[in-house]
């Protein structure tokens, strides 16, 4: 199945892209899909969207989701 995956901030600039269709295994969850991507941040700084709704790591995805990662905002 194709997922077309958006990253924002500095997940976009560890990965070197802001938006890539890539291809998944049916059943991937969002947990998984971090591990496909590759994304050199923790998934525990990061929160997730499919097709605009706040998704959990466990979600699983369907062929033509958007899903968008976002880093968690911090301060100090």
């Amino acid at each position: 199945m194709k997922i077309k995956v958006k990253l924002t901030g500095i997940l976009a600039a560890s990965a070197g892209f802001r938006e890539k269709e890539i291809e998944m295994p049916e059943g991937t969850t969002i947990a998984e899909a971090l591990t496909i991507i590759n994304i050199p941040v923790s998934g525990e700084w990061t929160k997730s969207s499919v097709n605009g709704s706040l998704r959990g790591k466990n979600y699983v995805l369907n062929d033509g989701d958007e899903l968008l990662f976002f880093p968690v905002g911090g301060g100090g």
